[in-house]
């Protein structure tokens, strides 16, 4: 019985291109393996959801050392071949469909385009078949997902910050930031009530009453919230609820928030008034950075701690303002802006004395330095004409600072993939910076080429401390 097992590996290996076979095969290699274990038919079948005769019948092929996939099966024998079959993902995966301003293609589209152009296929092709030829392979074209990519060069000291401030807590630790544009929606149809197998419903029209902002504070400790609505989410409004919050905790006490980088949140209106919480003076900054870097200084009562740019994900408050939408929010039916701020401020009420709870923070970037590296990478090796120097610039300089602080979390093969592939593409790197009209985001450009070359591949780089 203990032969049948390299029927299993083989069996496996033979059916990797079909997501439907392998599963097939699977349940069959599990079959087996309860056998081998022991288990009368009987069981297996139970364990299986199968019938015995069918446990009978994949163990008894095993024994003999056949494989646990399908056998061939007489019929016509398929119309494209399977270079034609890797041709139709091909074609939606390198190019657009070729009418002017469409830029991805439908099913439909693709069946007309190839029908109209037999010649690719070498035959004509139906719908049904296009569908099943794309549902086979493991390669998904016709699907787009969002991501989130690092641009900001100093992310991972700035991620390490965050992050130990969150496993390692000062007593008042708040984090900040506004869900905006909420917008007060009144279905112009009724609900429907849910019915046996049938999910409530709702119309999809809907008229707009306005909207407002909330200006929120969560304390990731108790899971409190503190929050007021308001027309706008400017400087004026952000000092005034700010303010207010403060007000909210002992005078002498050092309080730290954790924000994202929106202009308002190191505006000198927003200095000044932190400075005038905290009891310190303030001479005004000229540059963002400068009143970021005073505001995040630990020599005051109050701190700011900025997280990355283009990460809010950090913030813990966002997941907060997921649970708002989904309880308060996403089933509501406001007649008005009033009414909608009346809801959520009611939702805070609600939440504070029945919901709140710890929000705990585990995550610690762990794995987040290699899949920097290589999503740079893929978009070197792509030759993408989306990229622009302002996001080369971001990625040649964060890449120059992981090589340079963080070598020793990067696995050796990406670093070595990155080195080999800016090399090889030296000339469509140049390409970008060349195209750039501006001439402050150029001369930008080139500085961070020329550190990237001096920092990463002019320099020896030792692999060896590599993960």
């Amino acid at each position: 019985m203990r032969d049948s097992l390299p029927a299993i590996v083989e069996s496996l290996s033979a059916c990797a291109g079909s997501a439907l076979s392998r599963q097939k095969v699977l349940l069959r290699a599990r079959m087996v393996a309860l056998s081998l274990e022991g288990f009368a038919p009987s069981t297996v079948a139970t364990l299986t959801d199968t019938d015995p005769s069918t446990v009978q019948r994949w163990v008894s092929r095993a024994q003999e050392g056949g494989l646990l996939t399908d056998l061939a099966r007489s019929g016509r024998p398929r119309t494209f071949s399977p270079a034609a079959r890797l041709k139709t993902i091909a074609v939606y995966c390198q190019q657009a469909p070729p009418l002017p301003g469409v830029h991805t293609w439908s099913l439909s589209d693709a069946h007309r385009y190839f029908n109209e152009h037999p010649d690719i296929l070498g035959a004509s092709i139906g719908r049904t078949t296009l569908h099943r030829i794309l549902l086979e392979h493991a390669l998904r074209p016709h699907r787009r997902q969002y991501y989130l990519q690092i641009t900001d060069p100093d992310f991972f000291p700035k991620m390490e910050h965050i992050t130990e401030l969150y496993l390692n807590p000062p007593p008042l630790l708040f984090c900040f930031d506004e869900c905006t544009c909420i917008q007060a929606l009144k279905r112009l149809s009724p609900d429907l009530p849910a019915a046996p197998h049938q999910p409530r419903r709702e119309d999809y029209d809907y008229r707009r009453n306005g909207t407002t902002e909330l200006l929120a504070f969560l304390n990731p400790a108790s899971g409190e919230v503190y929050g007021q609505c308001a027309p706008n989410h400017n400087r004026y409004t952000l000092s005034r609820v700010f303010t207010a919050h403060v007000d909210t905790l002992p005078a002498d006490a050092a309080i730290h928030y954790v924000m994202d980088n929106l202009s308002p949140h190191y505006h000198d209106d927003f200095c000044h008034t932190v400075a005038a919480l905290s009891g310190v003076s303030y001479t005004p900054l000229k540059s963002g950075a400068e009143r970021r870097a005073w505001l995040q200084s630990e020599d005051k009562r109050i701190v700011i701690h900025f997280v990355p740019f283009h990460a809010s994900w950090l913030n813990m408050i966002e997941i907060w303002f997921g649970i708002l939408k989904t309880k308060c929010l996403h089933y509501g039916h406001f007649l008005s802006v009033e009414q909608l701020c009346r809801d959520i401020l009611a939702f805070i009420d609600t939440w504070n004395e029945h919901f709140a709870h710890p929000f705990s923070w585990s995550y610690t970037g762990k794995g987040l330095h290699a899949k920097a590296v290589r999503r740079f990478c893929r978009l070197l090796a792509i030759e993408t004409d989306q990229m622009d120097s302002l996001f080369l610039r971001k990625q040649l300089l964060l890449m120059s600072n992981l090589g340079e602080n963080h070598l020793d979390l990067l696995p050796a093969a990406d670093w070595q993939q990155l080195l080999d592939l800016a090399s090889a593409k030296a000339e469509y790197i140049a390409q970008i910076i060349d195209n750039e009209t501006g001439p402050r985001r150029r001369k930008a450009a080139e500085n961070a080429y020329t550190h990237f070359r001096l920092s990463v591949l002019d320099r020896q780089q030792p692999l060896s401390r590599a993960a």
